[in-house]
């Protein structure tokens, strides 16, 4: 990331405000923060301030001389106000923030499916908000080209010319493992997922779905059908009631429903089948390597879909299908309300370790308060199926 961002800031296109006797050019912009530099031949000390138009608080100042700038470390939006005053005459140059018809480029710091679906409608509302150009990268721009052809996209690290401005929306984490303040308002882990685009973008937060590219081909299965994606990308995710998965694929069996699972994770693989408890049977297998597009296809038939906190859940989400989403280790707060979120309740039972912690991808059995223990995963072992059941049958009767 920090090589696409010297690559943008050396493509900048500073604002230039030349004052009236000549003596200075003044330039402004809002590249991986704000930016004032005063240029020119004749000597001069200017203090510089960059004021947060909202709140009236000074973010940054210093004193520099010319043909010198000073920037602040604050990488997210604010609404700034970039004050130069020349400390001998008390001239005060000002510009204020505004990015009206000019480029800004917004990047979607992230590969994953759910974090690329939550973060990326925020991009359209700073646009509507500014009215501004949007310069765009994301790691899946396919997803959304056709929806949002307003949009200027681009392959992340590829250089953007002529900005005003640009953002990086992401977790951003210092070395030891705390947020990264430079780059997030606040502690992304006590959010919803969306939030923390919201939060960076300065858009006032409210779920919203994003609009995207797949198209609903029609039913490529006979009769009515579940959907269900049981794998996650950390054993964390999974829910790890014995038996619970087979226990729902025969109940929903039993009321004249199909079952089809759709993870990558193929079935019949031994190590993945483990961690369900063994082989599922009783299910359709369209388990491993199909396109997104097909994936959301049978969702948008689907009658609905059974997850965890993964990004095939944020998937039927988006494509506005009936969510039943499964999760102990993610507060109810993390994900989307448009659903029916399975949760344990119990105050005995550990869970919501996610937003505690940083969690520890290269590490598959992470469970950072009671790892190697019989209590390691009780967030979810303690979720009866008669929950999920129960869920089903509100959806039902809906």
């Amino acid at each position: 990331m920090k090589e696409v961002l010297i690559k943008e800031y050396n493509n900048l296109n500073n604002l230039n405000i030349k004052p009236k006797d000549g003596s200075w050019s003044f330039n402004f912009h809002f590249i991986d923060g704000a930016f004032a530099e005063v240029l020119g031949e004749k000597k001069g000390q200017f203090l510089v301030q960059f004021i947060n138009q909202d709140t009236g608080n000074v973010i940054h100042e210093s004193t520099i001389n010319n043909n010198m700038w000073a920037k602040t470390s604050l990488k997210y939006y604010i609404n700034y106000l970039a004050k130069i005053t020349n400390l001998e005459t008390n001239e005060v140059h000002e510009h204020e923030y505004n990015a009206k018809d000019k480029r800004v480029y917004i990047h979607i710091d992230s590969t994953a499916i759910g974090d690329t679906l939550a973060w990326f409608p925020y991009v359209k509302e700073f646009q509507n908000k500014h009215k501004c150009q949007i310069i765009c990268s994301t790691f899946h721009n396919s997803w959304f080209k056709s929806e949002y052809p307003e949009f200027e996209y681009i392959e992340p690290g590829t250089p953007a010319n002529d900005l005003y401005a640009m953002y990086s929306v992401g977790w951003h984490y210092n070395e030891d493992d705390t947020v990264d303040s430079t780059w997030n308002p606040s502690d992304f882990k006590k959010l919803n997922l969306q939030q923390c685009s919201a939060e960076i973008l300065g858009i006032d937060y409210k779920e919203i779905k994003p609009k995207l590219s797949f198209k609903n081909t029609g039913s490529k299965i006979k009769d009515k059908y579940v959907v269900i994606a049981p794998h996650g990308s950390s054993h964390a995710k999974y829910w790890m009631y014995p038996n619970g998965w087979q226990t729902i694929i025969d109940y929903l069996n039993d009321k004249g429903y199909k079952v089809v699972m759709i993870t990558q994770e193929k079935l019949g693989d031994d190590w993945h089948d483990s961690k369900l408890g063994g082989t599922l049977t009783g299910v359709i297998d369209k388990t491993g390597n199909y396109p997104l597009s097909d994936r959301a296809n049978d969702m948008m038939n689907a009658e609905f879909f059974i997850g965890i906190g993964s990004g095939l859940s944020w998937l039927n989400w988006a494509v506005g299908g009936k969510t039943i989403l499964i999760s102990g280790f993610s507060a109810p707060f993390s994900e989307f309300t448009d659903c029916e979120r399975i949760f344990v309740d119990t105050p005995s039972v550990c869970n919501s370790c996610f937003n505690r912690t940083r969690l520890d991808a290269g590490d598959w059995e992470w469970c950072p308060d009671h790892k190697g223990t019989d209590r390691q995963f009780e967030c979810t072992k303690s979720i009866h199926p008669i929950k999920i059941i129960d869920a089903i049958e509100r959806i039902r009767n809906s």
